[in-house]
């Protein structure tokens, strides 16, 4: 018995090939779909035709992406077109994230966040796979908005909430996913981030000018390593880095002699990590 548990133990774990690169302009067949604790539910409702959503924050911000392929070979080219109601989910955080919006007679307005790119991908060698994606999302106001952006300090909740607290959030990224064998993968990638205006003063709404103007580029690096563990799903695991000028200064001294005080960018490290099921 224990004899024959263990060859179905093993005969599940036995890969053909490696898994599919992640996050590529590949769009599965009708039925084909994938989920993650932190990364999105995506399913293919017919053959190039892909739409996903971050079920974790679903029911408090309602958001849907939708992946159309444009065309497939060597290299695939897919359009991508999402719509976020962010507004329910931040009036949650108020007092928390938003300390200003607990104590002030302004709200958090209600607003749609629309979302457009394309992802190009072609292949290298056998399986491995280079990337490279343009997106935009905007803020779409529906009444009275006194959003200023966040400074929390923590980059990635500042990108996550810049479109809605900016006014947009712009990105342009590439990555390349290497194969070593059938169970392990390696993915790189680098994005360059431009966000609205950040540091202004806005007054019932109205921006009336920069407090502190901060710069609105932001770069990303993350390396992560996926691990194949059954027959349709993976551990990844990896490091994001991101720089951005946060506000914070140093002081620095000068070939005469003196000093001064010259603003310099941030940088965040931190831990990634999920469990991805494929069908």
């Amino acid at each position: 018995m224990k004899t024959l548990a263990l060859s179905l133990l093993v005969s599940s774990l036995a890969l053909a090939a490696p898994r599919p690169a992640r996050d590529t302009a590949a769009v599965g067949q009708q039925g084909q779909g994938s989920v993650g604790v932190f990364n999105p539910l995506r399913i293919a409702i017919v053959d190039g035709v892909e739409l996903e959503a971050n079920p974790l924050v679903f029911f408090v911000a309602p958001n849907v992406n939708s992946r159309f392929r444009l065309f497939d070979g060597p290299l695939q080219l897919t359009a991508e077109a999402g719509l976020s109601l962010p507004t329910f989910g931040m009036r949650l955080m108020k007092g928390f994230f938003f300390p200003s919006w607990e104590t002030s007679s302004n709200d958090i307005g209600w607003m749609l966040i629309p979302r457009v790119g394309v992802v190009l991908s072609g292949k290298v060698f056998e399986h491995d796979v280079w990337t490279a994606k343009v997106d935009a999302a905007f803020r779409l106001p529906l009444g009275p908005n006194s959003a200023t952006p966040l400074g929390s300090f923590v980059i990635p909740l500042d990108l996550l909430l810049a479109a809605p607290l900016t006014g947009v959030c712009t990105r342009v990224g590439g990555a390349y996913d290497h194969a070593f064998g059938e169970r392990l993968r390696l993915r790189g990638e680098v994005n360059l981030f431009v966000t609205g205006g950040q540091g202004n003063l806005v007054v019932s709404g109205q921006s009336v000018g920069p407090i502190a103007p901060l710069s609105n580029v932001v770069v990303t690096a993350h390396l992560g390593l996926d691990i194949a563990v059954f027959q349709q799903s993976r551990i990844t695991v990896g490091v994001l880095w991101a720089n951005a000028d946060q506000g914070a200064s140093q002081v620095v001294r000068l070939a005469d002699g003196f000093s001064e005080r010259q603003r310099v960018r941030s940088n965040n490290f931190l831990p990634t990590l999920d469990y991805l099921w494929a069908w």
